[in-house]
């Protein structure tokens, strides 16, 4: 009787459907039914422990059904931050799709899962596999002319619709852009894609290889339509979107229709990265971008080259300015132009700080920051305390809650509270309290140990501990051709050794060194191998399942007496599962679920098996 039912709502949609008019050119069309809402309740995680003899699970034979209630469920149980599951619950998206071609297929499973998906936590799951059948159904409910601009809305979502001849043969194609968009205003989903009516009248949104991009997914923040158009002068439309993430340059994919399908025109193996775009004629086949690089993290400095990319053989390929990367004009650059500041004389290394803070602007406001701090401890260095002192305290008076340079100010103030303190002592502070902090104890101790070198009638240790360093080992260095000099091993914000060679007659020399044979560093062994990067890429994007086992095995066989990770083992166990060796897989999944039973990787081990 139910499904009767749902065959008679649908028949009356259709009836409803068809008597609507004909879409023109913008348009408007809203659906009011089943709105994706964001408010799907939060389930509660079930712990599976064997209920049985192990011998009594055989590996599962899914239904499409049960692999969909698996994502759900994970998907349910997202929450920010929990990189684990959403690494987890791309894997089971992927291996849906292996299994499953096309799934989704249900509309109401579809819609479910949608929901749920624009519930998780922003960014935080992949909806292009969802959401883009979701909007093709909408298409082929109304069935909008694609002659002309236009736009509806369905259930929360808006699409516009722009022309486009894709592979110049019968009526004119679409790209359509999707946008999910809270009342708050706030981007759940959006992208760019292509479409096709074909001869049946049935509107399909075309598949891209490599997958056209959505934001927000991952790292990436935003997408923007760049150009819809004939980019390389082929006489067809190509589709070029651009996303942004925390990277310093955005990303740019070319799309056009080769062989009868959607591919990316750019050169295979290389990156369309660009800071800005420089010049792109919308008659040529040349693309002048600059891009980016980080040239000091700490300033915010970048450089930036040239990069012509131009359509030669079938794809955008780049060539790059010999002259390679320089300075872009900004005050961040100037400043990290004059570096090292600590090792200038005082007077010059403010005079010079403050003549390029005249220059700032709000853009800037985190390199003028870090240049306030620079000068507040170059007076400190200098002597003059209380104004270091003054320039604290107004500084820590304006710091956000939380940022940067309160916990830089905070640094300074407790540093400089304790008793003789001394100021390597309080660049140490500022250089341990947070990621590239304003001081650099090595420029210091070049600054200081020059202009007050070591005497070499006093002891070492002693001189070093008016600096406020206490020494942890002292060794003689021996070289033929050289003088004996003292290494010193001491700890201000990270292990250091310094030498002290006595070149002169009466003082030492001193200089940063490496530490000595037998005192390098030792590096810790992880407690677990984890799985390379680079194969989840290999796995999802380029369903190289036998590369991923072989790069996994590789990995454990170099790291001999390291037991893999939870990841690494699920992801060995999968590989086995989706190559038909189910007997290594029943076993791989069985030994996980035991042993990390608590684990995310332990719980969808646990999914995989079924009780005989």
């Amino acid at each position: 009787m139910s499904r009767l039912w749902i065959m008679f709502v649908f028949a009356v949609i259709g009836a409803m459907l068809l008597a609507l008019p004909p879409i023109t050119a913008q348009d408007s069309i809203v659906f009011a039914t089943n709105t994706p809402r964001a408010d799907t309740p939060r389930v509660t995680a079930v712990l599976l422990t064997p209920e049985q003899p192990l011998e009594r699970y055989a590996l599962r034979l899914w239904l499409e059904q049960d692999m969909l209630s698996v994502i759900l469920g994970q998907v349910q149980l997202l929450t920010p931050g929990d990189t684990e599951r959403e690494q987890a619950i791309r894997l089971l998206q992927y291996e849906l799709e292996w299994r499953f071609p096309g799934a989704p297929r249900d509309p109401f499973q579809r819609e479910q899962l949608l929901d749920a998906m624009l519930a998780a936590p922003r960014g935080s799951v992949d909806m292009r596999n969802v959401v883009r059948p979701y909007i093709e159904v909408a298409l082929n409910a109304y069935h909008p002319s694609f002659n002309g601009a236009s736009s509806f809305d369905y259930n929360g979502f808006h699409v516009e619709i722009t022309p486009a001849n894709l592979d110049g043969v019968g009526a004119l194609d679409a790209m359509i852009h999707t946008r999910y968009v809270t009342d708050s205003s706030e981007v759940l989903y959006e992208d760019y894609v292509l479409s096709q009516i074909d001869a049946g009248d049935v509107y399909r949104i075309l598949k891209a290889m490599p997958s056209f991009p959505a934001a927000p997914l991952g790292d990436v923040e935003t997408i923007r339509l760049e150009r819809i158009g004939d980019v390389n002068r082929d006489g067809l439309d190509e589709l070029a979107v651009s996303t942004q993430s925390s990277d310093v340059n955005q990303r740019m994919e070319i799309y056009g229709w080769r062989n009868g399908e959607i591919v990316s025109l750019v050169e295979p193996g290389q990156a369309l990265a660009f800071g800005e775009i420089v010049n792109w004629p919308l008659d040529g086949t040349r693309l002048t971008v600059a891009q980016y690089q980080v040239e000091s993290p700490a300033w915010g400095c970048l450089g930036e080259a040239p990069v012509d990319w131009t359509w030669n053989n079938n794809f955008f390929r780049p060539t790059v300015d010999p002259g390679g990367y320089t300075f872009v004009g900004s005050m961040a650059c100037l400043l990290y132009g004059e570096e090292p500041l600590y090792e200038l004389p005082t007077e010059e290394a403010i005079n010079t700080i403050q003549s390029i803070l005249s220059l700032s602007t709000s853009e800037e406001a985190a390199a003028a920051e870090r240049a306030a701090m620079v000068v507040a401890m170059l007076n400190y260095l200098g002597g003059r305390g209380d104004a270091a002192l003054e320039t604290i305290q107004e500084l820590s008076a304006n710091a956000e809650p939380g940022s940067w340079l309160e916990q830089q100010t905070d640094a300074f103030l407790a540093a400089a509270g304790q008793p003789d303190a001394t100021p390597v002592q309080i660049c140490a502070a500022l250089e341990a309290a947070s990621e590239y902090g304003a001081c650099d104890v090595d420029q210091v101790l070049t600054r200081l140990l020059r202009e007050q070198p070591l005497r070499r009638n006093e002891a070492i240790e002693e001189q070093l501990s008016d600096l406020g360093i206490t020494v942890l080992d002292m060794l003689t260095v021996s070289e033929v051709g050289h003088f004996n000099r003292e290494a010193v091993h001491f700890n201000l914000a990270g292990d250091r050794w310094w030498q002290f060679a006595p070149l002169a007659a009466d003082v030492y020399t001193a200089e940063k060194i490496a530490a000595p044979p037998g005192f390098e560093p030792r590096a810790t062994p992880p407690p677990q191998v984890a799985p390379p990067p680079f194969v989840y890429e290999a796995l999802m994007a380029r369903g190289d399942v036998t590369g991923t086992l072989n790069v996994l095995n590789n990995a454990a066989l170099a790291n001999p007496g390291i037991p893999p990770s939870p990841a690494m083992r699920y992801l060995q166990a999968l590989g086995y599962d989706l190559l038909a060796d189910r007997i290594t897989a029943r076993q791989s999944y069985l030994s996980l679920w035991l042993d990390n039973t608590e684990s995310i990787w332990g719980q969808l081990a646990a999914v995989h098996l079924e009780r005989r």
